[in-house]
């Protein structure tokens, strides 16, 4: 490569074209790595003046592509007949609460709840003795039983769905709802037997891969406190979280 003179009387104009060049370059490294009056980005903004890993715009959005499920929240489970469970009674209230933010995060709300034919054809072979002329069977279509317990009203925008089966994603269209409504991670309480509807229905939730899927633990409920436990730790060892209704309403999505 042929060596360039450089001294000023040879070339003028070159020396003073570096120099510009220069001057150039260190104006715009000073720009771009102090940026003494750019706007900070949204992460910086929200820790130091919204308080630690707070993002208002990605809560608001992760909370419209979350759904609360509440699961089996009727009478004839929680007050009365032989399906009822001790103890029933004791999340009513942690289920209201529960419903009671959803509604102020704008979370789509759904209402899973059997209703079966009075005759028993469309339920579990072990319970259709339940049922039949003459009798009213658990959660039995149109009878007070299937009623949800006082304190919790399906209002409009929410959705109600009926199943059969303990998951609440077996033989129905709940996956093509939630698909519909743009649901990718999924809240689940009610219900008052966590081995049962809630244990099933949030396995299928994994394998559909809905990220995360979140059990409310005291707003859920089994016939004993260890059973219950069991089956939340099962839970757990596939990702679901389980937070108490305090942490989860105190949660940032």
């Amino acid at each position: 490569m042929p060596r360039i003179n450089t001294s000023h009387k040879s070339h003028p104009f070159m020396i003073t074209l570096i120099i510009s060049a220069i001057k150039t370059t260190l104006k715009w490294n000073n720009i771009y790595t102090k940026r003494p009056n750019w706007p900070k980005s949204l992460s910086q903004r929200s820790k130091s003046g919204l308080g630690e890993g707070v993002d208002p715009l990605k809560m608001a959005e992760d909370w419209k592509h979350t759904a609360l499920l509440v699961i089996d929240m009727q009478k004839d489970f929680i007050e009365r007949g032989p399906v009822l469970l001790k103890g029933g009674k004791d999340i009513v209230p942690n289920v209201i609460k529960a419903v009671e933010v959803a509604r102020e995060r704008g979370i789509l709300i759904v209402w899973v709840v059997r209703e079966h034919d009075p005759l028993g054809r469309d339920v579990e072979l072990f319970r259709r003795h339940l049922y039949g002329p003459g009798k009213v069977g658990p959660t039995s279509k149109g009878s007070e039983g299937a009623e949800l317990v006082d304190g919790l009203v399906i209002r409009e925008g929410d959705y109600k769905l009926v199943k059969t089966r303990f998951s609440a994603f077996f033989s129905t269209h709940l996956h093509s709802v939630l698909q519909g409504a743009g649901i990718n991670s999924l809240v689940v309480t009610g219900d008052v037997q966590t081995p049962n509807c809630i244990r099933q229905t949030v396995f299928d939730a994994v394998a559909l891969d809905y990220k995360p899927v979140t059990v409310i633990v005291d707003a859920t409920a089994a016939a004993t406190p260890d059973i219950h436990l069991a089956n939340v730790f099962d839970m757990k060892n596939v990702g679901v979280e389980t937070p108490t209704l305090q942490e989860w309403s105190e949660s940032k999505a």
